[in-house]
């Protein structure tokens, strides 16, 4: 509410200055100027208010966004610090490790595919 309340005020204190410096301008004599001053100055401070709220309503829209946002990053866990970490030498020897089992694996699959097919032509060719 401070920006509708900041910006009703703003509103209204332009729209009165406007039309004063329009009857100082022109070179008629304005007959009711308060009354057009205070008609101006309502209609300045409407409009201010309208956009103070627009405003104030998508500030609160970012802070909540804002808000969900440091929710989901408070939840990440932090890098651990650099004497925690493994040794790079220990992630090269357990990732050779992980190779040389995974290469194993597939050596055995191929070989009972090689297997599974041989015994499937036999049984089609009788």
């Amino acid at each position: 509410m401070r920006k509708a309340l900041k910006l009703l005020i703003v509103g209204g204190v332009v729209g009165a200055a406007v039309v004063a410096v329009k009857s100082l301008r022109s070179e008629e004599q304005v007959e009711n100027l308060p009354a057009q001053a205070a008609k101006s100055a309502g209609m300045g401070a409407a409009a201010g208010g309208l956009l103070g709220l627009l405003f104030d309503v998508r500030s609160r829209r970012k802070s909540s966004r804002r808000n969900r946002i440091t929710k989901a990053l408070s939840s990440i866990p932090a890098i651990p610090p650099r004497s925690s970490l493994p040794d790079l030498h220990d992630l090269e020897r357990a990732s050779r490790r992980a190779r040389k089992t995974a290469v194993k694996a597939a050596h055995r699959a191929q070989a009972k595919a090689e297997h599974l097919a041989e015994a499937t032509r036999e049984k089609l060719a009788s």
